[in-house]
């Protein structure tokens, strides 16, 4: 496609977001953002725009990688299953009786948990959702908290430690080196020195400890938290929750229930995985290497594949139930998952409706280059956090950005350092969208493992989201306008954000009408 479609590019995408906040109808939402796409491509021909959009929609599904992660969500459904019907969980809430006294410590369990599991955003949803998720019904902790936590706790933590993330991005850097025409420094270095500059996934991260440590909630989640504490209901009424194990596998075989159970397949999925990131990456030299040529989404669906093999073995080799069992309780946990992995395929369809239209080339282009460098952090950061935002898509925005932010900085400043610390820049913005997006994946897979309402775990969540954003803009205009060290900002940084917490939770509460301590 040789032009792009100016701001019409911009409709498929918002006409999805504000369809799902006004109709809850996240499915039907996106189906119309994706034939809108199809109808202006189409010239205003309807036939046209449903053609586009079953071919998009066919294109999704058949991607060697999307068709790997649906199956990996499949799997995902039937060892959740497994672990449900063997009585894991019910021995891990009997585990957790014994250990975790109260609300926060549930809390502040499942964020460190997120924390720990580090090496891939899909498998943190997965585990920490697992692990957690009837233990916050226990402690009448909502599906939104947990779900919240989830999300903040993946793309946000991914992105600073040894992950698939980490390769991805050393290699979008490299790009806007080679762009910029800087030799003197290796891509893992510039990438290092953009770490500090990471400011939104800080602040995301940081923020999920102090409302799980102080509960000082505000906006929709503390009506969700508050519903959850006084009555002991995880879902506001009416809600459609994208994982609901109790509800549609029924009655837990109580024959033997074990902690083994629960943990022997959850340890299974990480080892497996871990290997898979290992031998398909292992042509390269040295763990970035690995990590590098690595099929993250093949490794992804082995260890759901092993995972799901090991619940059978119990199954059978305990005796807990039967080979009929066993199999038609596999059965019903893919069925499980038969929604969000439609909510995916349709997300997927839209990010690639808006790659055809260009949405990305448009709104770098409507910024221009006629601007001092002071306000150039911020407007990368708000660029990407745009794009993501209406993409869904955080590698997708960190591909169009970086090799564009790091040439555009040297360029103006002709200073190596404040080159690449544009990286950090990018990376904020382009997590911001993946992380409270309705249409990100992971953002999908965070509602799925916490068993939340999809458009209430996003509504909830978005407050939390443009609370850390915006903290962060600040920040990097006062960074552009002063050069002030990262050192410096990031306390000033977290010290808003408190403030922020204590005054929002306040004025919350008072508008509800809800009494806090």
């Amino acid at each position: 496609m040789e032009e792009g479609y100016g701001f019409l590019a911009l409709l498929p995408p918002l006409v999805a977001i504000v369809l799902c906040f006004v109709t809850k109808g996240v499915i039907i939402s996106l189906f119309v953002g994706i034939f809108t796409g199809g109808i202006i491509m189409a010239k205003g021909n309807p036939l046209g725009g449903i053609t586009y959009t079953l071919d998009k929609i066919i294109g999704s599904m058949s991607d060697e990688w999307n068709a790997r992660l649906l199956l990996f969500n499949l799997l995902m459904g039937a060892g959740i299953a497994l672990i449900w019907r063997l009585g894991g969980s019910k021995a891990l809430m009997n585990w957790a009786k014994t250990k975790i006294k109260t609300r926060t410590q549930a809390g502040v369990g499942a964020w460190i948990l997120g924390v720990l599991v580090f090496f891939n955003d899909y498998v943190n949803a997965a585990i920490v959702g697992n692990v957690f998720r009837d233990i916050f019904d226990e402690f009448r902790l909502s599906k939104e908290r947990l779900s919240y936590i989830l999300d903040s706790t993946a793309a946000p933590v991914a992105t600073f430690f040894i992950s698939d993330w980490i390769a991805f991005q050393i290699g979008m850097v490299q790009s806007g080196l080679d762009g910029a025409g800087i030799t003197d420094i290796s891509a893992f270095s510039a990438y290092l020195q953009g770490i500090p500059f990471n400011f939104y996934c800080i602040f995301t991260v940081l923020f999920v400890g102090m409302l799980a440590i102080t509960g000082k909630d505000f906006g929709p989640m503390l009506k969700a938290e508050r519903r959850t504490m006084t009555t002991g209901v995880a879902y506001r009424e009416g809600a459609m929750p994208m994982l609901d194990v109790a509800r549609e596998l029924g009655e837990v075989k109580e024959t033997k229930p074990m902690l083994m159970t629960f943990f022997l397949p959850i340890i299974v999925l990480i080892v497996i995985t871990l290997f898979g990131f290992y031998w398909t990456g292992r042509e390269g030299n040295g763990l970035m290497d690995i990590l590098a040529n690595a099929d993250a989404a093949k490794a992804l669906l082995w260890g759901a594949f092993y995972m799901t093999i090991i619940g059978i073995i119990i199954a059978l080799y305990h005796k807990i139930m039967n080979v009929t069992e066993t199999m038609n309780t596999v059965m019903d946990g893919m069925k499980l998952m038969l929604l969000a992995c439609s909510i995916l395929v349709l997300a997927w369809s839209l990010g690639s409706v808006t790659k055809d239209m260009k949405l990305a080339d448009y709104i770098i282009g409507v910024i221009g280059d006629s601007i001092s460098f002071s306000y150039i952090p911020l407007l990368i950061f708000v660029t990407g956090c745009i794009i993501s935002f209406a993409t869904g898509t955080s590698w997708g925005t960190m591909t169009i950005l970086t090799p564009i932010a790091i040439p555009l900085a040297y360029k103006m400043t002709g200073d190596v350092y404040s080159a690449v610390i544009m990286s950090g820049v990018v990376f904020s913005g382009a997590i911001f969208g993946d992380h409270c997006s309705p249409i990100s994946d992971t953002t999908v897979l965070a509602s799925i493992f916490a068993g939340a309402d999809h458009l209430d775990h996003v509504s909830t969540q978005l407050p939390y989201a443009l609370t850390c954003a915006i903290v962060a803009g600040i920040l990097f205009m006062v960074y552009g306008m002063f050069a002030i060290s990262p050192i410096v900002l990031i306390p000033i940084g977290i010290v808003a954000l408190f403030i922020i917490m204590y005054v929002a939770n306040t004025w919350s509460a008072k508008k509800y009408g809800i009494t806090t301590t």
